[in-house]
Parts: structure tokens; C-alpha cells; sequence
């Protein structure tokens, strides 16, 4: 089976109808020899950041030496960047291989439940010493959730999204996320709201495991915008540790990985300071208020090059987030044009009010999903919030990555399939990995 082969039946299966439970799983895991048994993991769930938290913990072990593997979604340009192995993609005859060996144990399995057995699969014949493993969606019923007993199970942040499955409260969509504490075993939270943490507590009470909710160990203290980088300055020592991925929130997600360093140290990892801060320092996280510089779609490659900000904040906390990030920005007061696309799941009238006040020029989009919001329903509806703006509507991303490009400065955001496809569009054009501001 060929690489192209398997992604036509991964994608076929995209809206396969997943059944309750997580019975099938383990029986393709079963015939294949249970390989989420036989290693070492950190299982990481939240609403937002997991996915940070999750490059972070890969990047501090690769740092200590450990051979790692590293599972995550959703990918921006290729299936290959959701399964890792000490930070190097899974090739596509390897995939194809996996898909087809997965395929055969588990037919009846959905997109999500075969790339999960997959990495699984893939982790153990690699040899891998320690598995990051993101959440697909809550934690609970997930598939990644056949996981008996991880090193340490973390819970990022609770907010609203996909309540169609996790609930239409904080306190559901919480309990749903608790789901992969498990008994013996130490979670680590983020300071949750108030009305998160109690079915956190109530889980870890029941199973029974430790929990510990971790106010930021880090204040943020200043922002290197032409390297993509951050500084962060430890509360308590004052130590100062530069960090690879820019965001209001990152010094949260830093802090659960330097806590849950702790943890793994005692449970006999060896991870030194020296390590965390190598790790925080080259950590390559694309898609999180990334910024790069490249000509303009459609010109010539001698043309002036526009910095580019590609984000994939796509729910209401995420994009909350993003504005505190952009206030901090020198690109608050640049000639800024704003490239949205938004999947019909999600909030999208709270996502608009809260782009509002930076978004003078706004050019909406399709990201590629069927579940794609119109560019003309997101733009009648911005057009209510702020009749002001300039807006306008192309279902073509790459149009509408020509059009703002007329700006100083085009943010991408709304959902990370159309920063993928706008990531993939900027590479055919020279980009660079800073950008002079």
C-alpha cells in the first residue's frame, strides 16, 4: 500500500461514525500486541495548549536524551507530522506500512482510531524511552484514553469547545477532560477555573490519584518578535529561560512542564535545569502565533516580503489569547490585514467580536473542511459588529492571501486547517524564518 493510498482511506473515513466506547480500539491493539502497554507516556489533555505542552515535553526529553515519540493533531500539511519519533516525522512508506498492518487488525475503525493505534504501533517497534500523547477531543472517551497508566497525565485549560460532545457547561466539559486521570497516577492542571477544577478533584478523588493545579511559575518578560522567541523568569529562583513559541499563555504551558519535570524525576528520569531550558529555548511549535516573512503570493520572488502572523486560534479562549499576544505585538499598530476562516462548530460570532477592535481590514475565507463556515456569512456578520471595516469575502485561500498582502502585515487565523493551507501556500513563495520589525 502506498502513502497516498492509506490518506485516501484515512480521509474517507473522516466522518466515520464513531461508536461509544473504546471496545474496538482495544481489540485492534490486542491483535496487534497491546504496544500502548509497553511504553512510557504523558498523556495531555485542554481545551487549549496541549498541543504546546506536548512539543514542549518532547523538546526537554530530546534535550535529557531520550528517545522519544510524539503524537499529536491535528497536522498542518501532512498526515507525517502527527506521528514523531526524537523529533524527526514518521516517512510515508513508513506510514503506509503502519496504516496497512493497523488497517488489517481494526477495518472498522475510525480516522482518529487508526492514526492513534498507528503511533502506538509505530512508538514501540521504534524503541521509544518516553511517548507525548495529545488528547484527539476531552479526554474521557477518547481514543487516546486506552492508556492504563501514564507517567503523569496533564489537563491544560478548560473552556467551551466542542460541546456537542464534551457538554454545554465548564463543569461538563471538565469531568470529560478528568477522564484521563487514572488511579495511582499524578495529574498536573493549570489553575482552572473554579467551576473546572471540582470535577477534576471529584476524579482524582474517586480513582484515587493526585492532582496538582499549578499557578504560572513564570512571568513573561519580553518578546524577541524577529526570532519567534520569548523570555520567562522563573517567580521563585529568577532563573530566565528563552522559549521557542510566542503567547500570553505559553508561560502557563511552560510551567506545567517544568513542574512535571519534577514528577519524572522522581520517578527516575534524570532531566537537569540545563536540560529544560535547552529544550524550552528550541522547541519549533509551527501554527502558534508564528511569524515569518515571505514575498507575496502571486508577485514576483525579488518583491517586497510581508510578515505573515499564522495562528491557528480557532475557539473563543484561543483567540482571547491571541489578541493579549497581538496587544503585545508592534504589529498592534501596523497596517494589518486579517485572513479568517471558521469551522461551523465553533462560536464564530464570539470569535469576530473579540477580532473586532485590531480588524480595520478583513478578509474572509474557506479553510478546507467541509465543515467550513461561508466567507460571506462570516463577513455579513462581521459587517453588523464593525460596519466600519473594509471586508471582503474570497472562497479561495490563496486569493485572499494575495489580497491582504496589500497590508503591511496579514494575520491568519480562525482554524488550523486554513493556517495549514496558508503555511503551504507561503512556502512555494521564499520564507524566511524572521521578520524585521
Amino acid at each position: 500500500m502506498t502513502f497516498e493510498e492509506a490518506g485516501k482511506i484515512l480521509a474517507d473515513r473522516q466522518n466515520f461514525v464513531k461508536k461509544n466506547g473504546l471496545a474496538r480500539v482495544f481489540a485492534c491493539l490486542s491483535r496487534l500486541g497491546d504496544p500502548h502497554e509497553k511504553i512510557k507516556t504523558i498523556h495531555v489533555t485542554g481545551t487549549n495548549g496541549k498541543g504546546s505542552v506536548c512539543a514542549l515535553f518532547d523538546s526537554v526529553l530530546r534535550s535529557a536524551g531520550y528517545k522519544t515519540g510524539l503524537f499529536i493533531s491535528p497536522h498542518l500539511i501532512s498526515l507525517t507530522e502527527r506521528i514523531c519519533v526524537s523529533g524527526s516525522e514518521i516517512s510515508q512508506e513508513e506510514f503506509a506500512g503502519a496504516f496497512e498492518e493497523v488497517f488489517k487488525a481494526g477495518p472498522n475503525l475510525s480516522f482518529f482510531e487508526l492514526l492513534t493505534c498507528m503511533a502506538f504501533l509505530y512508538f514501540e517497534r521504534a524503541g521509544t524511552e518516553i511517548a507525548v500523547i495529545e488528547v484527539g477531543i476531552g479526554g474521557r472517551y477518547d481514543t487516546t484514553n486506552v492508556l492504563a497508566r501514564p507517567e503523569l497525565s496533564v489537563i491544560t485549560s478548560v473552556d467551551y469547545d466542542h460541546e456537542k460532545y464534551l457538554g454545554g457547561t465548564i463543569a461538563e466539559i471538565a469531568g470529560q477532560k478528568a477522564g484521563i486521570i487514572k488511579k495511582g497516577c499524578v495529574c498536573l492542571a493549570a489553575l482552572l477555573p473554579e467551576e473546572a477544577r471540582g470535577p477534576v478533584m471529584k476524579e482524582a478523588q474517586e480513582k484515587p490519584a493526585p492532582v496538582h493545579f499549578m499557578a504560572s511559575a513564570f512571568d513573561i518578560t519580553g518578546y524577541d518578535w524577529k526570532s519567534g522567541m520569548m523570555t520567562l523568569k522563573n517567580k521563585k529562583t529568577g532563573t530566565v529561560f528563552k522559549l521557542g513559541i510566542i503567547g500570553a499563555t505559553q508561560n502557563s504551558n511552560a510551567t506545567l512542564v517544568y513542574e512535571g519535570v519534577g514528577i519524572l524525576n522522581s520517578a527516575g528520569f534524570k532531566i537537569s535545569q540545563e536540560h529544560i531550558a535547552e529544550g524550552f529555548a528550541r522547541v519549533n511549535w509551527p501554527g502558534r502565533f508564528q511569524i515569518v516573512s515571505a514575498s507575496r503570493p502571486g508577485t514576483h520572488l525579488a518583491a517586497r516580503c510581508v510578515p505573515y502572523i499564522l495562528d491557528g486560534a480557532h475557539n473563543v479562549e484561543a483567540v482571547r489569547s491571541f489578541t493579549r499576544t497581538f496587544e503585545a505585538s508592534p504589529f498592534k499598530t501596523a497596517d494589518t490585514a486579517f485572513v479568517i476562516g471558521i469551522l461551523n462548530d465553533k462560536n464564530y460570532a464570539a470569535i469576530l467580536r473579540l477580532l473586532a477592535p485590531y480588524a480595520a481590514r478583513a478578509v474572509f475565507t474557506m479553510p478546507q473542511s467541509e465543515r467550513a463556515v461561508s466567507p460571506y456569512a462570516l463577513a455579513d456578520e462581521f459587517s453588523k459588529i464593525r460596519p466600519d471595516a473594509e471586508i471582503e469575502a474570497q472562497e479561495d485561500i490563496e486569493a485572499a492571501l494575495v489580497s491582504a498582502g496589500r497590508s503591511g502585515v496579514v494575520a491568519v487565523l480562525g482554524s488550523f486547517y486554513l493556517v495549514g493551507s496558508a503555511l503551504e501556500i507561503l512556502k512555494q513563495r521564499r520564507i524566511v524564518g524572521g521578520v524585521d520589525v
